[in-house]
């Protein structure tokens, strides 16, 4: 009993700790602005280590909170267990883990490098799946905690000629909603963010120029509203109207033509053969 008391006070004296992966930039370093004014000490976790140190800059330049940073590739095998070794010799308890590392890709399925698909379903599927496992029992044995898993509207629907990155995105979707109902007793917060367009780089590295009738979300906006969505143990979270929209739109259009309007949207920006 006495080692539990010294347990909990020692733990409402120390910061809550937030683990990022993909934060050197858009989204991702949007989350770790936030959290730090939140008061969160963090791990950002990118390939990019020079953008890295400059965020970690940025961020201790207006805050008091620790800011680690951690180069790593999460396309490499066992980065997951990589990723959890990391955050472990730096707290032995993660408050909240936010699984953000993520490309597109743009193009027939058919015209992809498998090397490219290989990489992209290790990090939107293999990583989040592992490091959910990795890092979620211990949440349940504090009965505090929380993850957010950012997939995409995309997830939502078949998109032709972005068709890995939908399918990765309606897993991630799936797979949180089913373990947050699982967790629900445990009292940790499991969540998945599924933005819209939005004002980052994505589309750029994509290789694709969208066309869209509304004008981007700010990664401010998408990161505020996942947040405050934490707050209530929210599962699903989508941003503004736009993804309301397109939550009804495709609850209620058939898949069928949900698809083909999608490839007439889409298909015009690729070259043709």
């Amino acid at each position: 009993m006495v080692e539990l008391f010294i347990q909990t006070v020692f733990m409402e004296h120390i910061a809550p700790f937030a683990v990022i992966t993909g934060a050197s930039r858009g989204i991702g370093a949007e989350y770790a602005r936030a959290l730090a004014v939140q008061g969160y000490d963090l791990l950002l976790v990118a390939r990019d280590q020079t953008r890295l140190n400059q965020l970690a800059r940025e961020i201790q330049q207006t805050s008091s909170v620790q800011v680690w940073t951690e180069p790593l590739d999460l396309a490499r095998p066992n980065a997951a267990a990589t990723l959890y070794r990391l955050a472990q010799s730096y707290r032995p308890h993660v408050s909240l883990l936010v699984n953000n590392a993520g490309f597109g890709l743009y193009g027939l399925f058919t015209d992809m490098p498998l090397s490219t698909i290989q990489d992209m379903l290790q990090v939107h599927i293999h990583v989040t799946t592992e490091s959910t496992r990795l890092f979620l029992p211990d949440m349940m044995n504090q009965r505090q905690g929380a993850i957010i898993n950012v997939a995409s509207v995309a997830g939502f629907f078949p998109i032709p000629y972005m068709a890995e990155y939908a399918a990765t995105k309606a897993f991630i979707i799936s797979f949180s909603e089913a373990v947050a109902m699982e967790a629900r007793e445990s009292e940790v917060t499991i969540q998945v963010c599924c933005p819209g367009y939005t004002k980052t780089d994505f589309h750029q590295t994509a290789g694709h120029s969208p066309r869209h009738v509304s004008p981007p979300h700010s990664p401010h906006d998408v990161v505020q509203t996942s947040l405050n969505a934490l707050k209530s143990h929210q599962t699903l979270v989508t941003i503004g109207w736009q993804g309301l929209a397109t939550q009804w739109i495709t609850r209620f259009m058939p898949k069928k033509w949900l698809t083909r309007l999608t490839s007439r949207f889409v298909r015009p920006n690729y070259p043709s053969h």
